[in-house]
């Protein structure tokens, strides 16, 4: 039971690095009533079959869209597997196994233990140190901060398209991985990956954004100290540009050079940012929970596709959401961590 331990830590540390979460556009205790119980039955036969199968602890970590939400994405099942009245013992199991399989596939701590969240080999990491699209920032931090404010940009694009915190449904921060620069002097590289800003199977009523993905590459000199956490929270002592000596930028695996390239897609993706608010101000309150929980099971689909099923929620869904009324929201403040690792703790039950 060592890593369900390590797990709920990690989870605590993340909590108080995140403070109070804005729940927009509405509480995830809401909507989850609405749907998890379904979605947790289904994904404990999944995991059966798919175990059965031959699948291994590190294919099923894989199937997720990235590391970071295959541990925020926990925080859903687990409550759902007690609401679905799953054994314990299942629970213990499905849990064990997603986190061995984790770290079979991160070359790091997957409990961000030691303030490191890595996904990189030290080789790869120093390969994409040595590549030739860096820009220098000697005195002028304006590439840096065109980068920056790319990546704040496509950060709240996701946001919106996948609501709070599940942004690593389409991003992860990793890093910080020690590398050596241009000049021979040691550095830190962090890494910030945009995997999928493009979900027209979710969100067909955008227009196609310019790119699928983004990566934003930032070196460092050593005097800060950079953590990320469990939940992708970037933590560090000093302004952020203050340590940068050069940023990278890459959209659709292809280096962009200057800092007006990188701005003009940050415009575009701002500008898409705002037409997706008011697609959803133009929303009924249960279409807005139906794409809430469709982008929940948006998440889980290469578990879905591997099986050989449609990744969207069942008809009892929607029947649901027509039939019941939205419960209010909780009360604003931070919940206490102790009820809340109890409600993530596979091996407790739900609270009466």
């Amino acid at each position: 039971m060592a890593e369900i331990d390590a797990f709920l830590d990690a989870v605590g540390v993340a909590f108080a690095h995140a403070g109070e979460i804005v729940p927009w556009p509405m509480h995830v205790a809401q909507v989850g009533p609405f749907y998890e119980d379904l979605e947790a039955s289904d994904l404990v036969r999944l995991y059966t079959d798919l175990r059965s199968a031959g699948v291994t602890d590190a294919d099923l970590a894989g199937l997720y869209p990235s590391a970071s939400s295959a541990k925020s994405l926990m925080l859903d099942l687990v409550p759902g597997m007690k609401a679905a009245k799953v054994s314990r013992d299942v629970r213990v199991e499905v849990a064990t196994s997603l986190l061995r399989g984790l770290a079979e596939r991160e070359t790091g701590d997957v409990f961000c233990r030691d303030g490191g969240h890595r996904l990189l080999t030290p080789d790869a990491a120093q390969a994409l140190a040595e590549g030739d699209g860096w820009t220098p920032v000697n005195g002028s931090v304006e590439s840096a901060q065109a980068a920056f404010r790319l990546s704040g940009a496509a950060q709240a694009l996701v946001w919106s398209m996948h609501f709070y915190g599940w942004t690593d449904i389409a991003f992860v921060i990793h890093g910080p991985y020690p590398v050596t620069g241009p000049d021979g002097t040691p550095q830190v590289l962090v890494v910030r990956d945009f995997f999928d800003i493009s979900p027209g199977e979710l969100w067909p009523e955008l227009p196609e954004p310019p790119c699928r993905t983004i990566r934003c590459l930032s070196a460092h000199d050593a005097s800060d100290t950079f953590r990320i956490d469990i939940f992708n929270h970037l933590l560090h002592d000093r302004p952020l540009l203050e340590s940068t000596r050069a940023v990278r930028v890459m959209i659709d695996d292809a280096d962009v050079a200057g800092s007006g390239s990188v701005s003009a897609l940050r415009t575009d993706l701002v500008r898409l940012v705002r037409r997706q608010k008011a697609v959803i101000d133009g929303m009924t309150e249960q279409e807005v929970m139906a794409k809430f929980i469709e982008s929940r099971y948006y998440a889980f689909r290469h578990w879905r596709v591997r099986a050989g099923d449609s990744w969207r929620p069942p008809a009892e869904v929607y029947t649901r959401i027509a039939e019941r009324p939205l419960p209010p929201a909780p009360p604003a403040g931070e919940a206490a961590w102790g009820l809340l690792r109890d409600i993530f703790d596979p091996r407790c039950e739900l609270p009466d």
